[in-house]
């Protein structure tokens, strides 16, 4: 291996340590989360040429950490818990999922004009609004999106999502009590676990263990299936089952907190993609690619919020349940404080996670409609 190799793979093992340290001590901006670190470390080095990327060997790490990655968040996911939360929450977390499927479904058939892999991006960008970046990346992995596309939306992303949370934890809230009616306060107080607490060395084997065999067991089933694992689609999709069922079972309990593991793969991946990313290859598209964020982003985020004044949700609902979707679960936390509602912190959690189940299955499937529609 060469000493470019040796620099990259370090940069990708080592760096998602030091953001993740850096994020829990609150040294990054507001704006700056861990996977935007990871993110922005490897666009950096790619687009400074710091040093030579191989970006054969960027894919093998990039494809392995989501592989192992995936099923480590899912385990997180607690169907009955999310189900338990039904209510309000559940209902604004729907309605945020179908703004999302039908203004993507519409801004992707309109693009496709402009953009040949339009039913890439909105395939990438259901999975953005429904259960956030992992989603983003499982998808386009499925769908064999270029990395660069796979950056640029978590870059617009960043630009135009960052730019609506920040309204978010500071002036909005204010100008949505004129349009919805404020929350019950006689809510149970909710509690739930850190996502981002230190797991212990020793606890974290046995998780590793249970994502790699859930990882090969699907790999079987690919196999076993569509007779090779190069449908990526399918090895996604049927990942994605697995990990629900063991998530569903008791044995899920036994591992305890998965989630901070499963970010650890989810960051690598990050980075690994930030090294392939040339923005100079790709400058001739990124504007085509903001544009259809943008158009995706706004008329997504207005249909939700008519729809959930139709139905009656609660000003902090309709803030928590979007935050769920778009962001993640980390992000709830951050503005259920900012929006001084902690009784919706655990609802907010629940349906976030439930988000990484369901927008894997959402985005490939609304990417093929896209693709037969246009074609």
């Amino acid at each position: 291996m060469s000493t470019p190799q040796i620099l990259s793979v370090l940069l990708c093992i080592g760096f998602p340590l030091f953001a993740r340290h850096t994020e829990r001590k609150g040294r990054f901006p507001s704006w700056v989360s861990s996977i935007i670190a990871c993110y922005l470390v490897g666009i950096l080095v790619s687009n400074l040429r710091l040093w030579e990327v191989d970006n054969k060997l960027m894919e093998q790490v990039a494809g392995a950490s989501m592989l192992l990655g995936l099923p480590l968040l899912l385990f997180a996911v607690r169907i009955k818990e999310s189900l338990r939360y039904a209510g309000s929450m559940l209902l604004a977390f729907g309605l945020c999922c179908l703004s999302g499927l039908i203004c993507t479904a519409v801004v992707g058939y309109l693009m496709t004009g402009q953009l040949p892999d339009a039913w890439k991006i909105a395939g990438m960008l259901v999975g953005l609004y429904t259960g956030g970046t992992p989603n983003v990346q499982a998808i386009g992995l499925a769908l064999e999106a270029p990395a660069e596309y796979m950056v640029l939306v978590q870059a617009a992303d960043v630009l135009l999502g960052g730019s609506y949370l920040l309204g978010l934890v500071t002036f909005l809230p204010a100008v949505y009590s004129w349009f919805f009616r404020p929350s019950d306060s006689a809510m149970e107080e909710a509690q739930t676990n850190d996502l981002i607490s230190r797991i212990a060395f020793k606890k974290q084997l046995p998780q590793l263990l249970a994502g790699v065999l859930v990882t090969a067991a699907s790999v079987g089933l690919c196999f076993l299936i569509t007779g090779g694992i190069s449908d990526l689609t399918a090895l996604i999709l049927l990942l994605t089952s697995v990990s629900l069922l063991v998530a569903g079972s008791g044995f899920a309990d036994k591992l305890g907190n998965t989630y901070p593991l499963g970010e650890y793969f989810i960051l690598i991946f990050c980075v690994a993609l930030g090294l392939m990313a040339d923005f100079r290859e790709l400058a001739a598209n990124g504007m085509d690619l903001l544009y259809f964020s943008a158009l995706a982003l706004i008329s997504t985020t207005l249909l939700h919020l008519i729809l959930c004044k139709l139905f009656n949700v609660d000003r902090d609902t309709v803030i928590l349940s979007y935050v769920a979707g778009f962001y993640g679960p980390v992000f709830v936390v951050q503005v259920a404080a900012a929006i001084r509602n902690h009784r919706l912190l655990a609802a907010g959690i629940a349906v976030s996670l439930l988000g990484f189940g369901i927008g894997n299955y959402l985005g490939i499937g609304l990417a093929h409609l896209v693709y037969w529609l246009a074609g």
